[in-house]
Order: structure tokens, then C-alpha cells, then sequence
């Protein structure tokens, strides 16, 4: 998987609700909130985790959350298609076990 280190700022949105799933990230360093619809912050993460991808799992082309950078850091950006290759590739017991841990992250928003 390659990808682009970018810089990210504090406010910064770094994906927005409705907007097509086109890169997934990797937070390197830094903090990123998520935010819903009505602007309620519904979590958080902090360094080496991956984000931008759950609705993906489901078969979703666009985002259900708000995603803003809290503190300075930087993401490595993704294009989203290496992770539809990487669910194609799973089996059928795979997919379901990660559409139900999708189900219930995006039954918080």
C-alpha cells in the first residue's frame, strides 16, 4: 500500500459528510475528531489508526461523518480503491464479520 504523507492543522476538515469516499487514512501523528450531522462529536483517535474506510465496508461510496484535525500532525492518505481490493479479496466469513463491526460503529452516528 502507498500512499502521501500530508500535513494536517488544527480545524482542518479533513473529509466532510456526503463527500465521496475517494482516500482513507492512516493518522500518524496528531488527534482527529468525528463529527455527526448535527455536529455532536461522537469520537476521536489518536496515532496508527486507520480511518475514512468504515462506510466503504458496508458498500457506501460516501462519508457519514465529519473528520477534523485537532492538534498538528500529519495522515497518509490512500486512494480508497486499495481497500475495496482488499475486501474483494475476503471470504465470505471475513466480510460479515466486518460489515457487523461496521454496522455498529456507524449505528453511533
Amino acid at each position: 500500500m502507498s500512499g502521501s504523507i500530508e500535513p494536517i492543522v488544527p480545524g482542518q476538515v479533513i473529509f466532510d459528510i456526503g463527500q465521496k469516499i475517494e482516500k482513507c487514512f492512516i493518522l500518524q501523528k496528531g488527534s482527529v475528531h468525528f463529527f455527526n450531522s448535527k455536529e455532536e462529536k461522537i469520537s476521536g483517535i489518536a496515532p496508527n489508526t486507520m480511518f475514512g474506510f468504515t462506510e466503504l465496508v458496508k458498500g457506501k461510496t460516501t462519508h457519514s461523518t465529519k473528520a477534523v484535525c485537532i492538534t498538528p500532525g500529519t495522515v497518509v492518505s490512500f486512494s480508497s480503491e486499495v481497500i475495496k481490493t482488499k475486501l474483494s479479496a475476503y471470504g465470505e466469513d471475513n466480510k460479515l464479520l466486518l460489515e457487523s463491526l461496521a454496522d455498529q460503529l456507524l449505528n453511533k452516528i
